[in-house]
């Protein structure tokens, strides 16, 4: 018998991260990415990562790969 509901996704994004904002605070990241044209979701992300790789933190990292080189932040 078959099961009901969505087949699962490989590339799906599968956390979700409640973040808050001011009026003013939101205001600007809507504008922001209306300009780029992209959902506010995605340009959080984007910015996101973008922050973490220029501070030199890896944003691909397994947690249980042993082979895996880990840097260690302070």
């Amino acid at each position: 018998m078959a099961t009901r509901g969505r087949k699962p996704q490989a590339y799906a994004k599968r956390k979700n991260i409640v973040v808050r904002f001011q009026h003013v605070e939101f205001n600007a990241i809507k504008d922001y990415a209306s300009k780029q044209g992209k959902p506010i979701s995605t340009m959080i992300r984007e910015l996101t990562l973008s922050y973490l790789e220029a501070e030199g933190v890896p944003t691909s990292i397994a947690p249980y790969n042993p082979n895996q080189l880990k840097i260690e932040v302070d």
